[in-house]
């Protein structure tokens, strides 16, 4: 069997080299490179499986410019992208382009398992495998891959806080009429933007099912910051809808639960938002 070939393209040294060897330990036949000029003479030169991505490489070209060439190459159509950054603000215009978006420091444990799920689907690259096909959201088992690590994470770290929200979003329809399928998809699509546009990329948002919504909110300072959050959902996410001269209302439930050490296993925190819902 081949072994995947992984490029990392990172300034640091000392990280690059890092997750160099976690990879050898892994199987993976990586490679270093330290500058944007290197990755993309290397790119030119072979197609790997995995590119790791610094964002910030210099002024000349970066780690964005990277990224495009990689997506808009037909040669690059199966590899896959983990954005590395301690920049998320960078990142957020362009983590559709990416498989994954992790935000430095990043844990060698989290980074080796989230590796190995990516490596080993069968889907094409884009996070496609991890996302709702309606929505443009993570799904639920991406979502409860997300959660394990951040409920390890906490074990490791007292200071790393964490929570839950958890979404019910259904429409009221004109004449309380079924909506057909192809305008609720269209609805479900709008819900899907507006949720990304207030969040940043490091946040797991995922769609669960037809109504059912999850969000991970990661390192929060304080319990206190989760309340900031619902007032600004609410407003986005209840504005009608306009599809073919017809408004709809979204209809929209909310629970919330933070991460405390009485939680006994990560998907706790999820089913306690889940019993918090209340009307908004």
């Amino acid at each position: 069997m081949n072994r995947q070939q992984v490029l990392i393209i990172d300034d640091d040294r000392d990280i690059a080299n890092l997750f160099n060897k976690m990879l050898a330990m892994l199987g993976f036949e990586s490679e270093v490179v330290y500058s944007a000029k290197d990755g993309l003479s290397k790119l030119s030169l072979g197609v790997p499986d995995l590119v790791l991505l610094d964002l910030r490489l210099g002024l000349e070209i970066s780690g964005e410019d990277i990224l495009y060439q990689i997506r808009t190459n037909p040669r690059f159509k199966n590899t896959r992208v983990i954005i590395i950054t301690g920049y998320p603000s960078m990142a957020e215009p362009i983590s559709d382009l990416s498989d994954l978006v992790l935000i430095k420091p990043v844990e060698i444990d989290h980074l080796k398992t989230l590796i190995q799920r990516l490596v080993e689907t069968k889907s094409k690259p884009q996070s496609e495998y991890f996302r709702d096909p309606v929505s443009g959201l993570f799904n639920e088992e991406f979502f409860q891959t997300r959660l394990e690590l951040a409920f390890a994470r906490a074990k490791r770290r007292p200071d790393f806080l964490y929570a839950v929200v958890a979404l019910a979003i259904d429409y009221d329809s004109p004449a309380d009429m079924e909506i057909p399928g192809a305008i609720y998809d269209s609805l479900m699509q709008e819900v899907g933007s507006r949720l990304l546009r207030h969040f940043r990329p490091s946040d797991t948002l995922a769609r669960f099912s037809k109504y059912k919504f999850a969000i991970l909110y990661e390192d929060l300072k304080a319990p206190k910051d989760l309340q900031a959050i619902f007032p600004r959902l609410k407003e986005e996410i209840t504005q009608p809808i306009k599809i073919k001269k017809t408004s709809y209302r979204p209809v929209l439930l909310m629970g919330s639960a933070v991460h405390s050490h009485g939680f006994q296993n990560p998907l706790d925190i999820l089913e306690a938002a889940e019993r918090d819902l209340t009307a908004s």
